[in-house]
């Protein structure tokens, strides 16, 4: 009877439209019905015995071996990919086979011709209107670093104080303005965002206060400024730190008298806004060195937000990249991509210089790349794999009867001087080095006294 049913399972299998190929416990080829030879271009008989990585490129090795190495050890119960090839696509599907006590038998593949899927999946699309995939949820506040800015956040967002917005490159500062103005009583009125270091110099006045027709060649009709525009909504100021000097002194008047003379005309404008201003630059620096009035730094600086970067918020990039999967995948038409362990783990070692945007960037990299459900560390940028984080080794000075909190301290002063010397002092390249931001690293310059030499 037992022989009777396999032959009816063998029947099944050789008359099934699908490719059907078994691999057993070590990946080699076991099963290979009529339509998987058809659709791979291979003779049964010429793989039977021979691992699964006879019958694809070298290049595709390390991809099928991380997929069945994921599928062994339970991490996953099953994968896919859409391949495209003699001009056919095929969903391929990958599944762990168990025995009941939980053994690994080995694995089973099945290719789906869906190229006529495809083909209307292509129309549907192109017959979609175009939906705004920017308009996204930006703040992940998994982490005690970002549940206390957001919390700030929200909280601010019902009084009309000026407020600083600061942080690295890529961190989100704008979506901290945009929580801002959302929990405002002004969230119905507009948020105008201004970006001070796109506009060009002799620009920036008839930007931000507007003209009248004919203040100047080429001034055909009168037009309302950013302030105008921003009336009894939020301003927001954008790479603040890149305002030259005298344009500074002009900003500095409307904060003032909350109002705003266009070019050409002889009164002046009333404006309620409620102004926000965000930079990278630690403004008393800037102001430390001539580079930005001191009296303008005050009034904008009289609420400041410090947005963390990305490594000191780490629990926050795993809900992030899921995030921009998601994203991603939909904007691509692809079904959700899904991390592996291996490609997590090396997201979570990374220091992220560019912060939340650099993440952004290596998933939709990933999507774009990937050609299965799992999303495999050789789908991740280059520069994501060549990690520079620094190994921690024994040093001399450090004895072994120090406690552990003196001995890391001692480690952490003589590693962040010789990254000083090595940047000539340079404090924004240094801080990039070590993965800081450049006012944590000057709190520590003033803790280990770590001035420059030449200066002292």
């Amino acid at each position: 009877m037992e022989s009777g049913f396999l032959s009816m399972y063998r029947s099944i299998v050789e008359e099934m439209a699908e490719g059907v190929v078994f691999l057993d416990a070590d990946d080699a080829v076991r099963i290979c019905n009529p339509a998987a030879e058809r659709i791979r271009k291979v003779k049964a008989a010429r793989i039977h015995g021979k691992t699964i990585y006879s019958i694809h490129p070298p290049r595709m090795h390390a991809r099928i071996h991380q997929l069945i190495e994921s599928l062994k050890a339970g991490r996953i119960s099953n994968g896919s990919r859409t391949i495209q090839t003699h001009g056919r696509y095929f969903s391929n599907s990958y599944s762990a086979i168990k025995s009941p006590a939980g053994e690994y038998l080995g694995t089973l593949l099945v290719s789906r011709d869906v190229t006529e899927e495809k083909r209307l999946e292509v129309e549907n699309e192109s017959l979609k209107i175009p939906t705004d995939m920017n308009k996204v949820k930006c703040l992940i506040v998994q982490s005690e670093a970002a549940k206390r800015m957001y919390d700030m956040a929200v909280s601010l967002g019902a009084i009309d104080s000026t407020v600083l917005v600061t942080g690295e490159n890529g961190t989100g500062k704008e979506c901290v303005v945009e929580l801002l103005h959302q929990h405002s009583p002004r969230r119905n009125a507009p948020l105008i965002k201004v970006n001070c270091a796109a506009l060009p110099e002799n620009l920036i006045e008839s930007e931000l206060f507007g003209y009248l027709k004919g203040a100047f060649t080429g001034a055909s009709e009168t037009r309302k400024g950013k302030f105008e525009l921003a009336h009894g909504g939020t301003m927001f100021l954008d790479e603040i730190g890149e305002l030259p000097l005298a344009a500074q002194a002009k900003l500095l008047r409307v904060i003032q008298e909350r109002a705003v003379q266009p070019l050409g005309g002889k009164n002046e404008v009333m404006v309620d806004v409620r102004i926000v201003a965000a930079t990278n630059h630690i403004l008393s620096d800037d102001v430390a060195h001539g580079h930005f009035r001191e009296d303008l730094f005050y009034r904008l600086n009289v609420i400041h937000i410090e947005v963390p970067p990305l490594r000191e918020r780490r629990e926050d990039i795993a809900p992030l990249a899921q995030m921009f999967l998601e994203k991603f995948s939909a904007r691509m038409g692809k079904p959700i991509r899904t991390l592996s362990d291996e490609a997590l783990n090396i997201l979570m070692a990374y220091h992220f210089p560019g912060n939340i945007r650099q993440l952004e960037h290596a998933i939709e990299r990933a999507v774009a790349l990937s050609s299965g459900e799992l999303i495999l560390p050789d789908d991740l940028p280059r520069d994501l794999l060549e990690t520079s984080m620094p190994s921690l080794k024994p040093h001399a000075a450090i004895s072994h009867d120090k406690p552990l909190k003196e001995a890391l301290a001692i480690f952490e002063r003589e590693y962040i001087a010789q990254t000083l010397m090595r940047c000539a002092y340079k404090k924004s390249h240094s801080a990039e080095q070590l993965g800081i931001s450049r006012k944590n690293l000057w709190e520590k310059i003033q803790r280990y006294n770590l001035s420059d030499p030449e200066v002292t």
